[in-house]
């Protein structure tokens, strides 16, 4: 997967809009979309203030990369699976702790 669409990935998961977080970075929506479509390459001071805003760290946006070797590939799916169950899991208990409800996880 490109960094754009990891980006995507943690900004969707994340349950914020494309021109919420474009705002709260101080850059326009159309940058935002335009690195999240692969069209702009961000910088890493970008990525740090991202990841800052979407409460991940920076080497987030980047377990999606493909890897050369079987052997890494595998063991990279293995820990991009992880990682989705556990963001999905924090994603539905931070929604179950804002609207008052209890989630099991």
């Amino acid at each position: 997967m490109e960094l754009g669409k990891a980006i995507k990935l943690v900004r969707t998961a994340s349950g914020r809009r494309q021109g919420e977080v474009a705002e709260s970075l101080g850059i326009t929506s159309n940058y935002l979309s335009l690195v999240e479509n692969g069209k702009r390459e961000p910088s890493v001071s970008f990525l740090k203030r991202l990841g800052a805003n979407l409460g991940v760290p920076v080497g987030f946006f980047f377990l999606w990369e493909e890897s050369e070797t079987t052997t890494t590939s595998k063991n990279m799916d293995q820990l991009r699976d992880l990682l989705a169950q556990l963001e999905a899991m924090y994603v539905f208990a931070k929604r179950g702790k804002n609207t008052g409800k209890r989630t099991s996880v």
